[in-house]
């Protein structure tokens, strides 16, 4: 009996089929055998063309900035507007109304009560802004003499109490947050 010799041929044609489907993604492959032909013709390929005209910003009057004419421009100067600004929460203001202002404001009622009572009474205090209110957090946006704090009511051991917020979230009680709570006060007594 004779033993043959095993042949490489099936070994060689596995390695170089598997070398073949392996360098199909390859770039280099595809160019030589003219594979990326309809890819280079494709849209998505071509660079982006900003038409004339839109590659600098528009000019009109509406966008000029004036000069200052007499110094520069202060909160009180503005318009009011819903979205806040104006004047920082530290920064301290002429009183507008003479009002001294308070740190905080003592209700007999119930936390949930005084916020109630609270959003009711702010609409009608002059120069008051009411934004967004929240029951969870027994709170309610106001914004005077351009100071946006945040008026909340928190349980105490007798009642509760009226604090004013600022943007960081620590009590403000001084300037317009203060006068404000005055006034507060003054309409929830009426």
């Amino acid at each position: 009996m004779t033993v043959s010799k095993p042949s490489l041929r099936p070994l060689l044609c596995g390695a170089l089929a598997v070398a073949l489907v392996s360098q199909a993604g390859c770039a280099w492959t595809r160019s030589k055998l003219g594979m990326d032909v309809e890819y280079q013709k494709s849209g998505e390929g071509k660079p982006l063309v900003v038409p004339a005209g839109l590659d600098t910003p528009p000019a009109g009057a509406a966008i000029v900035v004036p000069a200052a004419a007499n110094g520069p421009l202060v909160s009180s100067d503005l318009p009011p507007s819903n979205l806040g600004g104006g004047a920082t929460v530290g920064e301290e203001l002429p009183p507008a109304s003479g009002v001294a202002g308070i740190a905080e404001l003592t209700l007999a009622d119930p936390a949930d009560e005084a916020w109630r009572r609270v959003g009711a009474a702010l609409p009608g205090i002059a120069g008051v802004r009411v934004g967004d209110s929240a029951k969870l957090l027994n709170s309610h946006e106001a914004t005077y003499r351009g100071v946006t704090v945040l008026l909340r009511a928190e349980p105490t051991t007798a009642g509760s109490r009226v604090v004013a917020l600022g943007a960081d979230g620590q009590p403000v009680t001084t300037g317009a947050p203060a006068e404000l709570l005055a006034l507060l006060r003054d309409k929830l007594a009426e």
